[in-house]
């Protein structure tokens, strides 16, 4: 079975976002950036924001893998297959994990 497209992809990148804010806590500032404009921190919060990612990633994963959301989004208008489903999904999770290593990269800069 191929992994990428699989479901155990989509679960694999939820855990390294979950283990990046477990791990990244312990050595980020007090403040962190949170919301940028133009590349520049115009918005800080405490550093207990970063498991905001995570708690994202995980209820997507959770439910983009129940059977009557994944038929809702397969079945209508366009007809995807289970792999081009979970590559979609997994695109999502990829963006909001690259956010979360801004916002992490960007609290130590």
């Amino acid at each position: 079975m191929k992994l990428v497209g699989s479901r155990k992809f989509t679960w694999g990148i939820c855990s390294i976002g979950i283990l990046l804010a477990i791990v990244s806590v312990f050595f980020l500032p007090q403040i962190i950036p949170v919301h940028f404009a133009n590349g520049i921190a115009d918005g800080f919060g405490n550093k207990m924001e970063v498991f905001l990612f995570p708690i994202l990633l995980f209820i997507i994963t959770l439910l983009t893998g129940k059977e009557k959301i994944k038929y809702f989004l397969t079945h209508s208008k366009i007809f995807l297959t289970d792999v081009q489903y979970n590559l979609m999904i997994d695109g999502v999770l990829g963006i909001i994990l690259i956010a979360e290593i801004y916002v992490i990269y960007a609290s130590f800069v």
